[in-house]
């Protein structure tokens, strides 16, 4: 099922029904108005170019490329018209292969077949083309009806093992063949004999570009393997329906996408000189501002690789009020910019596949810059990915964000800036993740709606474990310090997150659906999680290794955090650290509440370790449970692995303020020594015992892993002159 506005009408009723009257729907119709005097009237594509001029359409403009291009420090009132680029181009009969091999010539493909695939390789629609080895299948012509321009000849392939050959030729059946030339570099980019697209799946393409108007087809041959493939067509490629342009990026061409190299306005490049705009659009450097408001930016045609607005103007801030984006394609994204204030804007982004899951930077809006942005009221429906912001300190709030996210790490929000705080948004993916944090600190998400569930099978991970994360925080483990970056000291606080897990029946058998709120893989600080509410529901209890809903998924991760004041309730285990993504350390939970909902099957709230990856320095103070026991259970099983944890309490001491506390052990080790605050008070967490797994037992005919548990819960306190012996079980208070 591809996604729909009309699909997500419903999901935005309910949302508005819950925010009531916090804020006023997003984009809202403008009725169209005459011209001021001070105003330049726009009818037709072109450029606004005129430093402080207003320009204002008056009527719908539409172009079969790149609509309109501005200079900076100018302002682009849409008045309520539809701005449409790329219009009137049709696609490849039965491109998707939802009507079999239907218009499709399989002469040399004897062994070709369709088949309905969308729980082992949900590509675009629901079925799939398998192209044996060595065979090609050959469209239909199709009117590619403007010349000289750039088109995608492209193919979705399922695997980065399998390699396909793209070729084009025209009616007469003449191959054609292009180049990109760089000083006296060439490089091949159609036909392109043999591609395969990055891990996870992709779109192959082949760059057609310099030719006549006419009619053209494309062939496609599995060069290695038997491929599975979708979504064959020759589409539109690089336009924009509004371009700011300081210089061009012609990495246009299949290569490219494997080098990771951006792409921007590559039919306006000056031939003979990358990177330097054509004489006949405006040159944009230095700082300015562009504002464009009130109307519609819409895509024309079912493209690929497109954006309602490209700026490539580094010092160019835009600020975008009340804009609807439309478009449908692959890769048909809505704005890539360096910075932005965007308000009370809807993206309606259609994009059921993408070229290449890796790239970050391929979200429905990119903010890609150092500078700060800010992105609030505005509504997000659909993407592969909707929202990624790099700046520093950047704001985002008071936003609505629907993802459908069927390839890998496109979560619904990215956060890529220092200091960047993301507040008041309802994060309500219909399928996949919320919010992903990487190697950075400082950021701060606090007062958001997230709900995540179970995801279906995507194209990747059909056969193995696939997660959703209501909040990922991750730098895989980097320490602090690492050239590349780490992430900690980010704090998430006060936000309401439901987590849903179910199986799936029909997907393979090897398929694991994991569904987690807060997903921790973090090597360098300790980050913080703290006054959340978290509502955990599996559909299918208990959780185990096939299958699994947790409020704090642990793995992989040797700064694990710190949790402390959430309450969670859950029917089934919540916890688990030291899992399949790997071991735990450096996790301290405190203050905690877990409630077992009444009727909910028994379960313990704890899991440590996973095989060979055990948890270290895991400890736990003064949690509360309601409806069910404190307990753990250690999961790790290979010998010379074991899982460790400390369980304690919360000791206050009243003093004279300003004296100095101090706690030690049954040994007369020091475990806490602090100044009593200017109300007489410390406050320490101490441990009463500690405990390890030591190998495996059978208890109730199940092997389990025996625990041994060492008291420590005495220990002496000692200030102004005084000391008292405690014996520390439970919370406790003391006076000295």
């Amino acid at each position: 099922m591809r996604f729909s506005p009309k699909t997500a009408f419903p999901v935005l009723l309910s949302v508005c029904v819950l925010a009531g009257a916090a804020r006023a729907a997003a984009w809202q119709p403008t009725p169209p108005r005459e011209p001021r005097a001070d105003e330049i009237p726009v009818a037709a594509p072109g450029n606004c170019d005129k430093a402080g001029a207003t320009y204002i359409l008056t009527k719908d403009v539409s172009a079969p490329a790149s609509a309109i291009f501005l200079g900076k420090d100018v302002t682009l009132d849409l008045n309520g018209h539809t701005l449409t680029y790329a219009a009137g181009y049709g696609n490849v009969p039965n491109c998707s292969f939802e009507d079999g091999l239907k218009d499709w010539d399989v002469s040399k493909a004897p062994g070709a077949e369709v088949k309905e695939m969308p729980m082992l390789h949900p590509l675009v629609g629901r079925k799939v083309c398998i192209l044996p080895q060595g065979q090609e299948i050959v469209s239909c012509c199709i009117d590619l009806p403007v010349a000289q321009r750039a088109y995608y000849a492209m193919a979705a392939v399922a695997s980065n093992q399998t390699h396909v050959g793209i070729h084009v030729e025209d009616e007469n059946g003449k191959g054609i063949e292009c180049a990109c030339r760089f000083g006296q570099n060439v490089r091949p980019c159609c036909p392109e004999k043999e591609r395969s697209p990055q891990l996870g799946g992709g779109v192959v393409f082949a760059l057609l570009f310099g030719q006549p108007a006419g009619k053209y087809r494309i062939r496609v041959k599995a060069v290695k393997g038997d491929c599975v493939i979708d979504e064959v067509d020759i589409r539109p490629a690089m336009d924009v329906g509004i371009g700011i342009v300081e210089k061009t990026m012609p990495w246009a061409y299949y290569k490219c996408i494997l080098d990771g190299d951006g792409c921007a306005f590559f039919d306006y490049t000056k031939p003979g000189a990358p990177g330097e705009p054509v004489d006949s659009i405006p040159h944009v450097s230095g700082a300015g501002t562009v504002k464009i408001r009130n109307g519609i930016v819409k895509l024309g045609s079912k493209a690929i690789r497109t954006w309602g607005i490209q700026s490539t103007a580094r010092g160019v801030r835009l600020e975008i009020e009340n804009v609807k984006f439309e478009a449908a394609g692959i890769n048909t994204n809505a704005i890539y910019a360096p910075s932005a204030s965007i308000r009370n804007c809807r993206f309606e982004i259609d994009t059921p596949w993408i070229i290449d899951r890796h790239r970050q930077e391929d979200y429905a809006v990119s903010l890609m810059g150092e500078a700060a942005s800010e992105v609030s009221g505005c509504e997000f429906l659909g993407g592969q990915g909707q929202l990624t912001v790099r700046g520093d300190r950047s704001r985002i709030f008071d936003n609505l964000l629907v993802n459908r996210q069927t390839v890998v790490n496109h979560y619904s929000l990215g956060v890529g800036g220092r200091g960047t705080q993301v507040f008041r948004n309802r994060i309500l993916p219909e399928q996949g993740s919320g919010i992903l944090i990487g190697r950075q600190q400082g950021v701060e998400i606090f007062e958001n709606e997230i709900r995540v569930e179970a995801s279906p099978p995507v194209n990747e991970y059909a056969q193995t474990d696939y997660s959703v994360n209501a909040i990922r925080l991750t730098d895989y483990n980097a320490p602090k310090g690492d050239p590349k970056g780490w992430c900690g000291n980010n704090r998430i606080r006060h936000n309401r997150i439901s987590v849903t897990g179910r199986t799936f029946p029909g997907a393979h058998e090897n398929y694991k659906p994991m569904t987690y709120g807060i997903f921790m893989s973090v090597g360098g600080e300790a980050n913080h999680i703290h006054e959340n509410e978290i509502a955990v529901d599996q559909k299918n209890p208990p959780n185990d290794e096939k299958h699994g809903a947790y409020a704090f998924y642990i793995g992989g991760s040797n700064q694990g955090g710190v949790y402390f004041n959430n309450r969670i309730v859950s029917n089934v285990t919540p916890v688990w650290i030291g899992n399949l993504y790997g071991g735990g350390e450096n996790v301290t939970l405190y203050g905690n509440t877990f409630v077992k909902p009444a009727g909910a099957p028994a379960y313990v709230p704890v899991m440590l370790g996973w095989y060979k990856w055990p948890t270290k320095n895991i400890r736990f103070f003064s949690n509360r449970f309601e409806g069910l026991e404190f307990a753990v259970a250690i999961n790790d099983y290979t010998t010379n692995y074991s899982s460790e944890y400390d369980v304690g309490w919360t000791l206050t001491v009243k003093t004279t303020p300003g004296a100095e506390v101090m706690v030690v052990d049954k040994d007369g080790r020091e475990a806490f020594r602090q100044k009593a605050d200017e109300q007489g008070r410390a406050v320490a967490r101490l441990v009463q015992y500690r405990a390890k797994g030591n190998g495996r037992v059978v208890e109730a005919g199940r092997r389990i892993v025996k625990i041994e548990r060492s008291d420590v819960s005495a220990y002496t306190v000692k200030a102004n002159g005084k000391e008292k012996s405690v014996v520390l079980t439970a919370d406790a208070e003391v006076e000295l």
